[in-house]
């Protein structure tokens, strides 16, 4: 069984496949897709998820509001379609179901740069939009962001735009590959990302005087070791590096035990400093 598992997980030399498709599926139905050409399941999927949104523009932005609570978490799903685990384990373990959420997800499997919706149609729109989520939220008084892989991407660049008070990055994208998204994304349209989208080390260089970034990632996994080092010395950054080879740092953190630890979530009616 062990060699089976290891011929249909088979990546080749597709560094970074991770970003794009989650690295394990239960079902022999799913098991037996991972024979197919990736390009194939990248298109398919695709279209799949750009049905779902235009059916459901709303489902691209969700927002929980808990009105005895401080805190305001701008969460990103990942490309792959999740936040390494199944969300609400995330959620429930952490304490962010008891902050107010605002929870994000890609259709576009494009870094967010494509928008949410076809209303929400680029960064600019997604920024204006997440800044009238707090606006609607008056008694909030600290934000944050959060995301895995591509999500984590997101988080720091609308984090940075946004000012919140913390970034927690697991396992981040710092330089986004124009031909591998032009492969496996939603879009074709790599023209629309600017080069300090591309590479946050640019963003970050110019401090937004105010937003903490924190940095998670195993140290066994060369590339997401890489990204992270490429930001290290940014003003505002601190690298967590975990036990680990894989790049579902998530997951691993939550394996230890650990993830609870990781949040600064204030029990319900706790005022912010």
């Amino acid at each position: 069984m062990t060699s089976i598992t290891s011929l249909l997980f088979r990546r080749g030399d597709k560094d970074g496949m991770d970003v794009y498709f989650p690295r394990r599926m239960n079902s022999v139905k799913s098991l037996l897709f991972q024979l197919v050409p990736t390009s194939y399941r990248a298109q398919k999927y695709n279209r799949q998820l750009r049905r779902e949104i235009e059916e459901n523009p709303e489902g691209a932005l969700v927002i929980w509001p808990r009105e005895n609570s401080s805190q305001l978490y701008y969460v990103f799903h990942g490309m792959a379609g999740g936040l390494g685990i199944q969300p609400l384990t995330v959620l429930r373990e952490t304490g962010l179901l008891r902050a107010n959420l605002v929870l994000l997800k890609d259709y576009y499997r494009f870094f967010y740069q494509a928008g949410l919706n076809p209303e929400i149609k680029d960064v600019d729109a997604v920024i204006a939009r997440l800044r009238r989520c707090r606006e609607e939220l008056p008694h909030v008084r600290q934000t944050f962001c959060s995301g895995p892989s591509a999500g984590a991407y997101a988080a720091i660049l609308f984090g940075h735009y946004l000012q919140v008070d913390v970034v927690y990055a697991f396992a981040p994208v710092t330089l986004v590959d124009l031909d591998d998204l032009k492969r496996w994304g939603g879009s074709k349209e790599t023209w629309r990302i600017t080069e300090q989208h591309r590479d946050l080390a640019l963003l970050l260089s110019k401090h937004n005087g105010r937003t903490r970034y924190k940095i998670f990632y195993c140290e066994g996994h060369v590339r997401d070791r890489n990204y992270a080092a490429r930001i290290q010395d940014l003003p505002g950054v601190e690298l967590y590096p975990q036990p680990g080879t894989t790049h579902n740092v998530i997951q691993a953190i939550h394996e230890s035990g650990r993830l609870r630890d990781v949040f600064d979530t204030a029990p319900p009616g706790a005022a912010a400093e």
